[in-house]
């Protein structure tokens, strides 16, 4: 198993805790607005990172029903593998 601590300034841990999923969801982090997908994903480590991009669909685009095209997407949502554990913060 790996622990990964994110140790950052505490704007940014408020941001990241106010998507942070419940215990019972497989992702880490969900919900995120497209709009903080640069700021999220370069705050995050990459190792062992899968994101997922959720949306409806839109004039022009049919989605398939398994995802969203991250230009189509209004959130998403970070997940880790299962052995890594991200805890934001000092150890």
């Amino acid at each position: 198993m790996y622990t990964i601590y994110a140790d950052y300034n505490k704007e940014d841990i408020s941001l990241l805790e106010k998507y942070r999923s419940p215990s019972s969801h497989e992702s880490m982090f969900k919900g995120i607005p497209m709009e903080l997908y640069e700021k999220v994903t370069r705050l995050l480590p990459m190792k062992d990172r899968r994101i997922r991009f959720r949306g409806k669909s839109k004039a022009g685009y049919v989605r398939p029903v398994m995802y969203v095209h991250k230009d189509f997407a209004d959130t998403f949502a970070i997940y880790y593998d299962n052995e890594t554990v991200l805890k934001l913060g000092r150890p």
